[in-house]
């Protein structure tokens, strides 16, 4: 017999909503047109990350999203 656990989910989801940030996706590209995901950065480590792959000429291939979350940014290494 299996005991049934109320749950009151909307208190959850209120609580992430709190500690959620605005935060970039970049993806970049491969040469076959493979998506890639690069990482989750706030919007100034995404334009550093940018501003690098203009130096590289590679900004054509980049593509970024807003989102929230309460994800950590994702390390880049130059």
């Amino acid at each position: 017999m299996q005991v049934q656990e109320s749950s009151d989910y909307r208190n959850q989801i209120d609580e992430a909503l709190k500690r959620a940030k605005p935060k970039k996706v970049l993806y970049l590209y491969d040469e076959s047109g493979n998506k890639l995901l690069l990482g989750v950065f706030n919007k100034k480590k995404a334009e550093e990350v940018k501003g690098y792959l203009r130096v590289k000429k590679m900004i054509n291939r980049l593509s970024e999203f807003d989102i929230i979350t309460t994800e950590p940014d994702s390390d880049f290494s130059y």
